[in-house]
This record gives structure tokens, C-alpha cells and sequence, in this order.
């Protein structure tokens, strides 16, 4: 095995703001089946598993990544850090894990690969390109030791942490961490699937492109139609993240 890259894709069905988001079509795919399609396409992952939850919601999740040909893990909701640790003792070959989002679709598969050389030529503990935010929304890619995760795993008391992945690696300063920055700021485009408008951009995208398109063409068919990028500008970056800080509670966990 030259490289030892697991990526765990997040994703369920019950997100507040746009239910079943990953399930809705775009062409012939899911958005989810879209995504997994486009993640495939990396040169430096060994290896794909979606972690969704437990709920009998999300058994079309386990569905959808059996018609897809992709493993599945199922593990708590609310604890989606506890999920991602859990997700990845089932995978002991690998020592890296790559973090991507299910309300991704769109992204680019050459960004991953950029992120993950970043990560292993700095022997980085932790690197990302979301830290300082220079691409669009939507690019967000995370990869980190699975030592730390399991440090985080056993030490994140925050809901904030356990909701959010790497939020304790990401604030703790004893680890290695790298950001990795765009040519130029492109944080204001959003590729990203939160709300019905964003759907509606990201179909509009799917259909006008081919799946091994890089995400500069996304960003070029927005600028020749700037109606499209009105439609979900509005909405906040990293709302969720944002509401889980302000509903912020210590938790106890199990440090096993």
C-alpha cells in the first residue's frame, strides 16, 4: 500500500435545516452517490467509508452505499467525533484519516489530494484547508493522525467537540497543524448543500457539468450566471458550528 489514507464521509438524513439533503437527486445520482463518485476519483485515498447513525432513518443510507459499492459504519448521532474514532478501529490498516462532509457534493477530488501531500511532506499532525478559510465553500477537507483522533476522542468534553470532529485537534496546541491556502480568496462562492437554495445551485452545476470537472468550473459557470450565486449568498458560513458554540454544555464521556 504506497499511501495509508481512510476517508470517513459524514452524512445522515436528519439534518435540521434541509432533511434528507444527501438523498436528493441531482441527474441520476444522490447528492451522496454524486459525492462518493467524485471522492473516488482521488489518487491518494486507500480507502472509502460513509459513518451515518444508528436511526433507522439513515438505513437508506446503508442503501445507498450498498448500491454504490462503498462501505458503511453506523454509530452515534449526536457524537459524530465518537462515530469517527469508532468508524476507524474497524479499519486498522490505516493510520491517516481523511474527514469529508456529506453536504459536499461538488467536491474536487484534486483539492483532496493537495490537502493529503500538504499533510504528509510537512509530517503534519493535523492539516486542513478549512482552519484560514480561502476556498469556496464546499472544499472543505480535513486529514489528521488516527492517534490524535483517538486523543480527541478520549478527551474532547465540549458537545461542541463531539458534534464537531475536529474542533478539540483544532484548538489544542500541542499538535503539528497546517493550513492549506488557495492562490486567491474564493471563500465567498458556496458549493456547499445547507438549505433549498443550495440545492438548487448545486443542481444547476451537476447539470452543467461533467463529474471530472475540477471546481473552477463551478466558479466560472456562477460568474456567467450571477442569479445563481444571489440565490444562497445570504447564508451564513458554518452556521452549525456557530449554534453549537452558543449552545455550548460540558458532557461526560466514557474515556475507553
Amino acid at each position: 500500500m504506497k499511501y495509508n489514507n481512510l476517508c470517513i464521509i459524514q452524512a445522515r438524513t436528519g439534518s435540521t435545516r434541509l432533511p434528507n439533503k444527501v438523498l436528493l437527486k441531482a441527474g441520476k445520482d444522490s447528492l451522496l452517490g454524486y459525492e462518493i463518485k467524485r471522492v473516488r476519483q482521488s489518487k491518494l485515498i486507500n480507502k472509502i467509508v460513509v459513518a451515518t447513525t444508528v436511526k433507522k432513518w439513515d438505513d437508506i443510507i446503508k442503501k445507498l452505499c450498498e448500491k454504490n459499492k462503498v462501505d458503511c459504519f453506523r454509530g452515534s448521532e449526536n457524537d459524530v467525533l465518537g462515530r469517527y474514532y469508532q468508524c476507524s478501529l474497524k479499519y486498522p490498516k490505516f493510520s491517516n484519516i481523511v474527514r469529508i462532509t456529506g453536504d459536499c457534493p461538488l467536491i474536487d477530488p484534486a483539492i483532496i489530494d493537495r490537502v493529503i501531500d500538504f499533510f504528509i511532506k510537512n509530517k503534519f499532525d493535523y492539516a486542513s484547508n478549512v482552519e484560514k478559510e480561502t476556498f469556496p465553500d464546499g472544499m472543505d477537507v480535513e486529514i489528521f493522525k488516527k492517534e490524535v483522533l483517538r486523543e480527541a476522542a478520549q478527551k474532547a468534553e465540549l458537545t461542541s467537540q463531539r458534534e464537531h470532529v475536529t474542533l478539540y485537534i483544532r484548538k489544542t496546541k500541542k499538535y503539528k497543524k497546517g493550513n492549506l491556502l488557495s492562490d486567491q480568496d474564493l471563500s465567498h462562492f458556496r458549493l456547499t448543500v445547507d438549505e433549498k437554495e443550495d440545492y438548487e445551485v448545486v443542481k444547476f452545476l451537476i447539470k452543467n457539468s461533467n463529474i471530472r470537472d475540477g471546481y473552477m468550473k463551478y466558479l466560472s459557470l456562477l460568474i456567467k450566471n450571477p442569479d445563481m450565486i444571489l440565490k444562497n449568498s445570504y447564508i451564513i458560513r458554518n452556521e452549525g458550528l456557530l449554534k453549537s458554540l452558543k449552545n455550548e454544555k460540558l458532557i461526560k464521556i466514557c474515556k475507553s
